[in-house]
């Protein structure tokens, strides 16, 4: 009876570790907008190609919306977003982005930038969304090649003289921390 109790405990363990081993492949496969392993340094699995003090390295760019924003305005702030309307860490991002305080500060200029997406696509997206927020495209990823080599999304906080003030990748919770001032 004992042999019996054992056997199916060890049946039991095993199946559980075969189920906690597969729910843990899926998360890890599907969980992020990586594009190289989650296990190593940000700087090994993305290279980047700007860092802190460099000047934002686009000036225009033209919004979904066919506006052209000049972002080498001198007298704003601006927040410069790289994302994927199809990354589960973007849509969080982008959502929390809408709702916050920063789309009311009108000494800071937001762009979100969909990296290698049309514009149907991403006009979809944000009224589907109820996105308030500046979108353009990066059909070819021309754009996103001149921050980085991968990664999103990615926010570029850069200042009223457009210098890099800082680039993070901002994947996971509390992304609207990783917008940095100084």
């Amino acid at each position: 009876m004992l042999n019996m109790i054992m056997i199916n405990a060890n049946r039991d363990t095993i199946g559980n570790t075969i189920k906690l081993s597969l729910i843990t492949c899926l998360w890890l496969t599907i969980s992020a907008c990586k594009t190289t392993g989650a296990l190593q340094a940000e700087s090994e699995k993305y290279p980047e190609y700007i860092i802190t003090g460099d000047q934002l390295p686009i000036s225009t760019i033209t919004t979904i919306d066919g506006v052209e924003m000049n972002l080498h305005r001198s007298d704003k702030k601006k927040v410069v977003v790289l994302f994927a309307t199809w990354c589960t860490d973007s849509n969080r991002l982008m959502k929390a982005l809408n709702n916050s305080t920063i789309l009311a500060d009108k000494s800071i200029e937001i762009i979100a930038i969909a990296r290698e997406e049309d514009e149907n696509t991403v006009k979809s997206w944000r009224d589907k969304r109820g996105i308030n927020i500046a979108l353009a495209v990066d059909e070819d990823r021309s754009i996103y090649k001149k921050f980085a080599g991968g990664g999103i999304p990615r926010i570029i906080s850069v200042d009223e003289d457009n210098i890099v003030i800082k680039m993070n990748l901002a994947e996971g919770e509390a992304q609207l921390n990783k917008i940095v001032w100084q």
